[in-house]
């Protein structure tokens, strides 16, 4: 079984196999990426493999996101890269207005359900590249 590593790396890879798609890491953390199709933007990406499917958001790393000029997307992969949520910036700063309880670690912990209730998750890696146009429909 993959690890939430793992996944997060076929993901990653998976994105720079798509055509006229640039993929570089960002300086903002390890697992921020910075993606540019004819847009740019910032994807911060996190990948549990098991359920209980719980992810640690880092307080910090969004914060240096909504610091950014660019349009930046939160990815939570649950089992494969094929499965998992893509939040939205104003997403993001719904569940951290207090759905997501913050850790004494400083993450925030979201897990499926009511702290996601605003968002389906995606079943297909190309359903999540069409969400963020990357490939056209």
């Amino acid at each position: 079984m993959a690890t939430g590593a793992q996944i997060v790396t076929e993901f990653v890879d998976a994105l720079r196999e798509l055509p006229g798609v640039i993929v570089t890491r960002s300086s903002l953390s390890r697992n921020v990426f910075e993606l540019s199709s004819p847009r740019t933007f910032l994807l911060y990406v996190k990948g549990r493999a098991e359920s209980p499917y719980r992810w640690g958001v880092t307080a910090n790393v969004i914060s240096r996101l909504r610091a950014q000029k660019r349009d930046w997307f939160v990815v939570l992969l649950y089992e494969s890269k094929e499965t998992g949520y893509l939040l939205s910036a104003s997403d993001v700063t719904h569940y951290m207005s207090g759905v997501w309880p913050l850790g004494g670690d400083g993450d925030y912990k979201p897990a499926p359900g009511s702290y996601l209730d605003r968002n389906r998750p995606f079943k297909s890696f190309n359903s999540f590249s069409r969400a963020v146009d990357l490939v056209a429909d």
